[in-house]
């Protein structure tokens, strides 16, 4: 994974929506995604009826009921309660990675950016979002790429590194992409991007130094 936009300085973009945005910024964001996400829990778990209450359906959405854009967010992941404390807790650890060392507002910027990409998304092709999975994993990459080398211990006993996490969880993005019908296959690419428009100028960097590097090895064994 790349180690992206930590070895060097931000985009000049990026630092200039900073100035002139800051206000955007949510400290511990990652306290406000929990609460959400252990809310969702608990209404479903109450009445399964809330997963359509809380999701985000266009259709639904042009007739009034404009809250969806934002408790679409509150899907559960799960509705075991093991695996929920798990990933309410993997959600905050990874969201308090990025912030740490990105700080507030670019944290945040990633987070809007992914979280408009699913709407609009959602509103040109009348796709009803049904779950947040897509959603927490591109969150799940970002920290991936800024910490490839953190070990993290699944179920508290067996360490893993980011990185391979990382590289199963785009194994099976690239499975479930060819399983999808078009439509699906463009919501895949259109709310990853966030991750490329983040990470691709860092990755193509690193790219275009390691050839470098080989080029000018090979240029002393010639």
């Amino acid at each position: 994974m790349i180690n992206g936009m930590i070895n060097g300085k931000d985009p000049a973009w990026l630092r200039f929506l900073e100035r002139r945005f800051s206000w955007l910024a949510i400290p511990n964001i990652a306290i406000l995604f929990v609460t959400l996400q252990a809310m969702g829990f608990i209404f479903v778990m109450m009445d399964p009826i809330w997963v359509g209450r809380l999701a985000l359906i266009p259709q639904a959405v042009s007739v009034g009921e404009y809250w969806r854009v934002v408790t679409f967010l509150a899907l559960p992941v799960s509705l075991s309660p093991l695996w929920v404390i798990f990933s309410l807790w993997f959600l905050y650890f990874i969201l308090n990675l990025i912030e740490n060392q990105w700080g507030a507002f670019k944290t945040t910027f990633y987070v809007l950016v992914s979280i408009l990409l699913t709407i609009a998304y959602s509103f040109l092709f009348s796709l009803p979002i049904l779950s947040v999975s897509h959603f927490q994993s591109t969150l799940f990459l970002a920290a991936a790429a800024l910490f490839p080398e953190m070990e993290v211990r699944l179920f508290l006993a067996i360490p893993v590194k980011l990185k391979w996490m990382a590289w199963l969880n785009l194994a099976y993005l690239a499975y479930e992409f060819f399983q999808n019908d078009w439509v699906g296959r463009g919501y895949i690419l259109a709310i990853y991007s966030n991750c490329v428009i983040f990470f691709g100028p860092a990755a193509l960097s690193s790219i275009k130094q390691a050839y470098r590097r080989q080029k000018f090895k090979n240029s002393f064994r010639s």
